[in-house]
């Protein structure tokens, strides 16, 4: 995620004032309140880092990757699962925005045209 976050935290700002909350989720076997309390400082979120202790919510959704988005709709129900945007391992100006095409069909009140991609980075630990 550290290479996406000047994109991230654009993104939250863009959204900030059209009813789209954004949060991270933590499910490392070693995560904890107080370090990604310090993280979200540090990088500059706007937004909490929370802790999923025991990995739940990473299980539930099928996280595997630490990079791993999931779109929730108003209803909760998970509309968009997979990376970010295309860029893997270099940036570029021209990754397809995976997340922020999302988000813009689900303000639009449209349905989601792409709900699933291939995240990669490195695997989660939760055990």
């Amino acid at each position: 995620m550290r290479a996406h976050d000047e994109r991230l935290i654009a993104l939250a700002g863009d959204y900030a004032g059209r009813g789209v909350s954004f949060f991270a989720v933590d499910s490392e076997v070693d995560a904890s309140l107080a370090t990604d309390r310090a993280r979200a400082v540090s990088r500059g979120y706007p937004f909490p880092i929370l802790v999923d202790q025991g990995a739940h919510a990473a299980h539930a959704v099928g996280a595997e990757y630490a990079t791993y988005t999931v779109v929730l709709d108003a209803a909760g129900t998970v509309v968009y699962r997979g990376g970010f945007d295309s860029d893997h391992t270099h940036l570029s100006s021209t990754a397809t925005t995976y997340v922020r095409d999302a988000l813009d069909d689900i303000v639009q009140g449209r349905a989601v045209h792409r709900p699933r991609t291939d995240a990669l980075g490195c695997a989660l630990r939760t055990w």
